[in-house]
């Protein structure tokens, strides 16, 4: 049986937007804590329940795709929110580097 990360996550502080996908009005400015193809972990000022459909976007670098909370937990004042992206290519396209997601070639 495996245990741990399939792939390595890349440390980040790129921003972005969270929203519910059942309730827009639910969304909020995040921050990236680390990144990679299959998912993220990012820093929220809110709780977000696990099974949680979101979409997370950056339309600064034309990122955008459906995810799922998987996990969420205190992290000082704020929330350690996990997610896995429901396109496991979503950053297909995009380069990361430990400030920004960036759209391939730039």
């Amino acid at each position: 049986m495996q245990t741990g990360r399939t792939e390595p996550r890349m440390a980040t502080n790129a921003v972005a937007n969270v929203e519910a996908v059942d309730e827009p009005s639910i969304n909020e400015t995040a921050v990236f804590a680390n990144i990679s193809e299959h998912g993220a972990r990012l820093i929220t000022g809110r709780p977000w329940s696990e099974g949680t459909q979101v979409i997370v976007s950056d339309s600064l670098v034309n990122f955008r795709t459906r995810a799922e909370v998987v996990y969420c937990a205190p992290y000082s004042r704020r929330f350690a929110v996990g997610l896995k992206f429901h396109w496991s290519h979503a950053l297909a396209g995009h380069r990361i580097d430990e400030k920004v997601i960036y759209p391939a070639g730039r």
